[in-house]
């Protein structure tokens, strides 16, 4: 999955944070710095709308968001898939 891959870049970073259970938000140990865990479909949007600085999420997300947002990295993993789906017919 994406989220162990970005806490392990996070921690590569020296990015140290503690996360309480079932809270979206976790306090860095020696930086001055507050992650918030969000669903993927929502991260554009809150950095569109100046929510929070940063986000890390997919490009297929940021474009269905019709948000502007500036694309500072591409981090390499993570493909988006597309499947179309239908009822089985009787």
């Amino acid at each position: 999955r994406l989220h162990e891959k970005i806490i392990d870049l996070l921690k590569g970073a020296g990015i140290d944070f503690r996360r309480e259970p079932r809270l979206d938000v976790a306090l860095c140990v020696d930086l001055p710095l507050t992650l918030v865990f969000l669903p993927a479909s929502d991260i554009a949007k809150y950095v569109g709308d100046g929510n929070v600085d940063i986000g890390i999420t997919g490009i297929d997300i940021v474009e269905e968001s019709n948000v502007v947002v500036d694309r500072v990295m591409n981090l390499g993993f993570g493909k988006c898939k597309l499947c179309v789906e239908a009822p089985v017919a009787d």
